[in-house]
């Protein structure tokens, strides 16, 4: 049976019909991903210029370029993410994320190393070389040591098998100066301690605060940064043969947020609390207070390095990424070498809480004195800081 024209077209109107809704709905759904992808973008490229300025201006101006520089990294995967929408959207808009990549491509070195290996490659070792290790040692106060071990039996065993010959401790609480040599008995190859408390009492006053142990004697001491509260910074000279190098062991100053308060805030939890908004902003405040003070305290450490009349070896726990004011003014001022951007391997974090994102503890050098030929971290359960283990070769020996 023929069908008529008036059937045929009816049915293909129909048709039409049922069709064009699916295609409209499809195009106004990519739509709406190109808008939100759109202001993601920009959003992106405004964190990205933000968290590279935050190496140049210092908080004590304005925080906000802290903060953006705390999670450069994530910002930065962000960007990536946003060009490869772009691409395959074919849009005009890729061009901003790819020229953020490329801006911001300089401070990606500084959080994550190519030379991923399985292994770490074969180490030139020499005798002359100095192995230092910087440790923030949480007080030795280890909640998951064995029953019957003191802690700082675990990290001098700890010191003893990796061979440190320069060790610096942040957050070393010792009991009596008594309890402190004994310690230094425990560390086989370190003959030479330095302890200064982290409340200016005095060095020989009891309590936590900073310790340099050496193979070699220490002939000179004394401190590079500290207020009428706490001190921040402390150096040793330790003479090596011949030559004498200068030793500086940091603290910086911390966020003081409690346990509690990064568990309430970083809970999803945190959604449905009638009190998020007052317990963010007083965690803000915090972070906006400390951010000021370690700048500060970076300049002050800065100088003394400057002024050291000896090659330095600069350690310790700066309580700030590498995207940091402070990181550039005691780093970049004094054209020092990151012994992690020398020699380290894929993605890096010393500190373990913060879901493992955070590199804030250092070993840096002067790069016309030393040669960084290793650096380590390591997973060890006595604290919430890893140990970092770096091997110096000295220029100039043969």
């Amino acid at each position: 049976m023929k069908r008529s024209k008036e059937g045929y077209y009816h049915n293909e109107n129909r048709k039409v019909k049922r069709e064009r809704p699916r295609g409209v709905k499809r195009h106004f759904v990519w739509g709406l991903f190109d808008v939100v992808m759109a202001v993601v973008s920009v959003l992106a490229a405004v964190a990205l210029v933000l968290g590279l300025l935050a190496r140049v201006i210092s908080p004590e101006h304005g925080s906000l370029p802290a903060f953006a520089g705390l999670f450069f990294p994530i910002v930065y995967l962000v960007d990536l993410f946003c060009a490869l929408w772009w691409v395959v959207r074919w849009s005009k808009w890729v061009w901003l994320p790819l020229v953020m990549l490329l801006v911001g491509g300089g401070g990606v070195g500084l959080f994550y190393r190519s030379d991923v290996r399985t292994k770490p490659a074969v180490v030139d070792r020499a005798r002359e070389d100095i192995v230092v290790a910087t440790y923030n040692v949480m007080n030795f106060s280890d909640v998951d040591a064995p029953e019957g071990v003191e802690n700082f039996d675990r990290v001098a065993e700890w010191v003893n098998n990796k061979g440190v010959q320069l060790l610096c401790l942040q957050e070393a609480h010792f009991s009596s100066g008594q309890t402190f040599g004994e310690f230094k008995d425990k560390l086989k190859r370190l003959s030479y301690g330095y302890f200064v408390n982290g409340a200016p009492e005095g060095e020989e006053a009891v309590g936590s605060g900073y310790a340099i142990f050496s193979a070699w004697p220490i002939v000179r001491r004394g401190v590079a940064s500290a207020d009428s509260l706490n001190v921040y910074s402390v150096w040793a000279d330790v003479k090596i043969g011949r030559d004498t190098i200068r030793v500086f062991n940091n603290h910086l100053q911390s966020t003081g947020i409690s346990q509690e308060e990064r568990v309430s805030t970083l809970h999803p939890s945190i959604a449905r609390d009638t009190l998020a908004g007052q317990k963010l902003f007083a965690v803000a405040d915090k972070m906006t207070d400390s951010y000021r003070l370690r700048a500060v305290q970076a300049k002050e450490v800065s100088r003394a390095i400057g002024e050291s009349p000896h090659p330095v070896v600069v350690c310790g726990d700066f309580n700030d990424t590498p995207m940091s004011y402070a990181y550039r003014t005691i780093c970049g001022r004094n054209d020092l070498v990151d012994a992690f951007v020398a020699k380290g391997r894929g993605v890096e974090h010393t500190f373990k809480g913060l879901y493992n994102l955070f590199r804030i503890d250092y070993v840096m050098v002067d790069k016309e004195a030393f040669e960084v030929k290793s650096y380590d971290s390591y997973d060890e359960p006595m604290s919430d800081h890893k140990p970092i283990i770096s091997r110096l070769g000295r220029k100039g020996d043969d």
